[in-house]
C-alpha cells in the first residue's frame, strides 16, 4: 500500500490524498499542470502526480502549513500569497512536526476499531480517508522536508493561465492571513484549501481570525449558485456540492453573532478547543 490515493475527480482534475491527513489536488490544463498544495513531505509526492499528466507541473498554495508544503522543495516553482512567505521561508519547526506524528500515532491507533464499527455500521470509509501506516523510517528525526524554492506571489484577482484553464486567486483569510482559494470560473470548480473544510474548520489558532473567516466564507458562499464542486483540504469527504459553502457561511455568521452551541473539543495538536457544532459542519474556537 502506498502512502497516497489518487483519484480522477472532474475532467483534468485530480485528488492527491494522504488518507487521514490532507488532501492535495492536481489542475492540468493544456500547456501546464499545478498541484494546488504539496502536502507533508512525508512521502514523495511528485513521482505520484507525474503519473497522472505528462505536462509540466508547479505548486500553487492555498496557504503556509506545514501540513500544505512539505513536498515543495521537489518542484522548481511555487506560488503562494505574500503573507505566507515569511513561514514558507522559515519552515516547520522541529516541535511542530514532534506533535503533528504524535497525532498521527494518536489516529493510527484509533483507526482498526474505526474500521470494524465503520465495516459493521456506517461504511464511509474509502481509499480516501482510510489512514495508511508511517512510511518505514519516518519519524521526528527523519521527516524533515526541504527548503521550499523562492516563491512567486499570489494576490487576490490573479489569475494561473494553464492553457485552456485558468485558476482565479481569492485570498480568503481566516484561517491564516495568507489563505486563499482557487475558482475554476468555466468548470465551476472552488479548491478550498482550509477555508471549507468538512470536518471541523480550525479557526482556533493565533493567526486565525474569526471576524475575517466569516468575511471570507460569504463571499465564497455568493458564489454557491456558479459552483458545481468543493474541493477541500481535509477529512474523508474530499469533494462536496457548491450548496456547501452557504452552509459554512451561516455557521460562521452565527459564531459571530453569539449564536452557536460549544462543546469542548481537542484539535490535531491534542489542545483544548471549544466547537461550535451545527447540522452541516463545525468549527473549532
Amino acid at each position: 500500500m502506498t502512502w497516497f490515493s489518487t483519484r480522477r475527480v472532474a475532467p483534468g482534475v485530480w485528488l492527491v490524498a494522504e488518507p487521514g491527513h490532507v488532501n492535495s489536488f492536481l489542475v492540468a490544463g493544456r500547456d501546464r499542470a499545478v498541484l494546488v498544495d504539496s502536502g507533508l513531505g512525508i512521502a514523495p509526492i511528485r513521482p505520484v502526480v507525474e503519473a497522472l499528466t505528462d505536462r509540466p507541473v508547479d505548486v500553487v498554495h492555498t496557504h503556509a502549513h506545514l501540513d500544505h508544503v512539505g513536498g515543495d522543495a521537489e518542484f522548481d516553482r511555487v506560488a503562494i500569497h505574500p503573507a505566507g512567505v515569511a513561514e514558507l521561508r522559515a519552515g516547520a519547526s522541529a516541535a511542530e512536526r514532534r506533535r503533528y506524528l504524535a497525532h498521527t500515532r494518536r489516529l493510527l491507533a484509533a483507526a482498526d476499531a474505526y474500521r470494524a464499527l465503520d465495516r459493521d455500521f456506517f461504511h464511509l470509509l474509502s481509499a480516501d480517508s482510510d489512514p495508511r501506516p508511517l512510511p518505514p523510517g519516518v519519524d521526528e528525526s527523519t521527516w524533515a522536508p526541504g527548503p521550499a524554492p523562492e516563491p512567486d506571489l499570489l494576490a487576490d484577482g490573479d489569475v494561473v493561465d494553464l492553457g485552456g484553464r485558468a485558476l482565479t486567486v481569492l485570498h480568503t483569510p481566516g484561517h491564516s492571513p495568507d489563505s486563499i482559494c482557487f475558482l475554476d470560473e468555466r468548470a465551476g470548480l472552488l479548491f478550498g484549501g482550509d477555508t471549507i473544510n468538512t470536518g471541523p474548520t480550525y479557526a482556533q489558532a493565533p493567526e486565525s481570525d474569526l471576524a475575517a473567516f466569516a468575511a471570507s466564507t460569504a463571499r465564497l458562499a455568493a458564489l454557491a449558485d456558479d459552483v458545481h464542486l468543493v474541493l477541500v483540504g481535509h477529512f474523508g469527504r474530499a469533494v462536496v456540492e457548491g450548496a456547501y459553502l452557504r452552509e459554512v457561511a451561516d455557521a460562521f455568521a452565527r459564531v459571530v453573532a453569539g449564536d452557536a452551541v460549544l462543546r469542548p473539543a481537542r484539535d490535531c495538536d491534542d489542545d483544548p478547543v471549544r466547537e461550535a457544532v451545527f447540522d452541516a459542519c463545525s468549527i473549532y474556537l
